[in-house]
């Protein structure tokens, strides 16, 4: 098992939770276990993407960022698929 995150598992996570409803910095450094300073770098970084836009009460995803979540959430569909059929390869040979 890994035990960090790469940063696209830190921008689906962010922009996930945020369509979910946690829009709260705090919450959202709650529930995607990021330090304040992490927080900040990534939505910083997704804000001048146009994926969130900062509100009075945290940050909301735009349309440009639930298309990007949207494909985050194939990325990782598919990874888990290939990690499926290189276990069942690997038992085989």
């Amino acid at each position: 098992m890994r035990s960090k995150r790469d940063q696209l598992e830190i921008i689906s996570d962010i922009l996930d939770l945020v369509e979910k409803g946690h829009t709260a910095k705090s919450a959202l450094m709650k529930n995607a276990n990021l330090s304040f300073t992490i927080l900040k770098k990534y939505a910083d970084y997704l804000i001048s993407k146009g994926y969130l836009e900062e509100t009075e009460n945290g940050y909301r995803i735009t349309p440009k960022g639930e298309k990007v979540l949207e494909k985050l959430r194939r990325v990782r569909e598919l990874e888990f698929k290939l990690a499926e059929l290189i276990n069942e390869l690997s038992e085989e040979l």
